[in-house]
């Protein structure tokens, strides 16, 4: 899996702010000639069809869930800011610390259904716990008697990344090709994985939030202390300085 940019939360929420003030402005623009009003119905549609998918985005990122917000409040400062109104030093900051109240709590919530999924999933039929908390089902073994990943490998995978809730946040399958990556670049519930895996094998990897980005994951599509749940599918290995460094995971 490719590094993704990594956003700053305020960066973000300002973003998403604006563009939320430019639905709601198009949604309060009124016209005189059918034509004219024919386009702003359609506009109020696809304003409304805009603000559901960033009220979607505000609720997956952990505002209602939190702290104590105001919906109606949040309307007014965007409506006051598409107007004109500056923003003081002290407003400023405590959206700043707001918005980092909100990252904790949807951090702190997101660790805890880790925790609680893992009690339960290693209870489950053919699951595997190691020393580490990583919690792994085997879906189809290795070759018997093949080299495992080393440290320093390089090896070719099919995966696909689930968040606890079924949504996939990568996929090489996606992608319609392999990944090829070095096995001392992943995550560490990746590499203590692949240490375990030869060729042939299949896994499904539960990663605890402590073994794969914690609460600072490298993009949005992963909320912070979220567990991962992988699949993967080993195809190869190649030893290292067999060839260049294909990438990244």
């Amino acid at each position: 899996m490719s590094r993704l940019t990594h956003r700053a939360p305020v960066a973000v929420a300002i973003a998403v702010a604006i563009a939320v003030a430019l639905a709601l402005g198009a949604a309060a623009t009124r016209a005189e000639s059918p034509a004219a009003e024919s386009a702003v119905a359609g506009g109020e549609m696809d304003s409304y069809s805009l603000g559901l998918s960033l009220g979607n985005q505000y609720r997956a990122g952990g505002l209602g869930q939190g702290p104590a917000f105001s919906l109606d409040a949040l309307l007014r400062g965007i409506k006051d800011g598409v107007g004109g109104k500056a923003m003081s030093a002290d407003e400023r900051a405590r959206a700043g610390a707001y918005l980092r109240a909100v990252s904790e709590a949807l951090a702190e919530r997101n660790k805890s259904e880790a925790q609680e999924f893992l009690v339960h999933n290693a209870k489950e039929k053919g699951v595997v716990t190691t020393g580490s908390g990583l919690e792994y089902r085997v879906l189809t073994p290795g070759v018997k008697d093949a080299a495992t990943v080393g440290p320093t490998d390089h090896v070719t995978v099919q995966y696909r990344g689930r968040l606890l809730d079924g949504s996939e946040f990568d996929s090489s399958y996606s992608r319609g090709h392999p990944a090829q990556i070095a096995a001392a670049n992943v995550i560490q519930g990746w590499r203590e994985a692949l240490a375990l895996m030869s060729p042939g094998a299949k896994w499904r990897l539960f990663i605890p939030p402590e073994l794969a980005y914690g609460a600072k994951p490298p993009t949005p599509a992963i909320p912070p202390n979220a567990l991962l749940v992988f699949d993967v599918e080993l195809l190869s290995i190649e030893p290292a300085g067999a060839a260049a460094a294909p990438g990244a995971h």
